[in-house]
């Protein structure tokens, strides 16, 4: 595939052709729920599928910070390409479950969590509901973390995956990593694990565009931010020290089990990216049997919301991938 068979969102009319897309969503949405594993920790997901129907399906893992909502143009060229489409909002996001009050806190005590969260929902929703289908899995960031450390601990669910910038280690910024990791480890034995890093702030709802690392599209900017200042459950904008220090250590478990995935993986790196590190994808993919890389030079974090010319590589390369036999 050199070409999209359908164009893009226009970023000079973006938010007018995104309150069209969302009412089109809102028709092909066939299901959705809260999937409890726990009693009163319910994970939110929804359910897509083209009008004609479809014989693929795929399942995406939303980063950090993120929510479902921030998915909805990339799920629309998910439906217009002819896949099924689940995602949720995982723990301590959005719609799902919480265990910090502060809506703007990101916490976990550990990361097994979300791995437990996300097989029970693919167990009691994906499944049933995509037999004879094929399955395919896509991760960004966080998500993307939870997406390998998955296929690590499953491995019949999904024929093929897709990793966007993800996280096997995340950045400390302006610290060393190494230090950034010891003063999260160090706050959370002094029992501090719920307290936000000091680095990162409430949601202001600021424009803050001009400073931003991770989309290169303002209008795609801009929307989500209107969406988040009406939305308490969609303001996430920090961590707990619990949350930073599993989020450091987890690039250990990733790479150590990465020989165990046999299924193709496709690992889409943003060469500008500042909020991963980008040499331990690179481990990744040399460590997966079947791991390759596409550099995208001109994307930051956020490829999947990238200006229209990369997104529609992007998008292009994912397709190419997916359809190959």
């Amino acid at each position: 595939m050199k070409n999209l068979p359908f164009p893009l969102l226009s970023e000079e009319h973006y938010s007018e052709e995104m309150s069209q897309l969302m009412l089109k969503l809102e028709q092909l949405r066939q299901a959705s729920g809260s999937c409890e594993r726990l009693p009163e920790q319910g994970i939110y997901w929804e359910y897509y599928a083209p009008d004609n129907g479809c014989d693929k399906v795929i399942v995406i893992s939303h980063g950090f910070t993120e929510s479902t909502l921030e998915y909805s143009e990339l799920i629309w060229y998910f439906l217009r390409a002819g896949y099924g489409v689940f995602i949720c909002d995982h723990m301590g996001h959005g719609k799902s479950y919480r265990l910090v009050q502060q809506t703007w806190l990101t916490h976990t005590a550990s990361f097994s969590e979300y791995i437990k969260d996300f097989h029970h929902l693919i167990t009691k929703v994906v499944l049933p509901r995509s037999q004879g289908k094929a399955r395919y899995l896509f991760g960004h960031s966080m998500g993307g973390a939870i997406a390998i450390l998955y296929l690590e601990q499953y491995h019949d669910e999904f024929q093929k995956a897709v990793l966007s910038s993800p996280m096997v280690s995340p950045s400390a910024g302006e610290l060393p990593d190494f230090l950034g990791g010891a003063l999260a480890s160090f706050m959370c034995m002094l029992g501090k694990g719920e307290k936000p890093i000091p680095t990162q702030h409430p949601f202001d709802g600021q424009d803050h565009w001009e400073s931003n690392n991770c989309t290169t599209s303002k209008a795609r900017y801009l929307w989500y931010l209107n969406q988040q200042r009406r939305d308490l459950d969609r303001q996430n904008s920090a961590a707990t020290y619990s949350w930073a220090k599993e989020a450091v250590n987890v690039q250990y478990p990733i790479l150590a089990q990465a020989y165990t995935v046999q299924i193709p993986v496709l690992l889409c790196q943003a060469a500008l990216d500042t909020i991963v590190n980008l040499p331990p994808q690179d481990d990744l993919v040399h460590l997966l049997p079947q791991g390759r890389k596409i550099v995208y030079h001109d994307a930051k974090h956020e490829i999947y919301r990238s200006a229209n010319p990369t997104l529609e590589k992007f998008l292009v390369d994912i397709f190419a991938f997916l359809d190959e036999e």
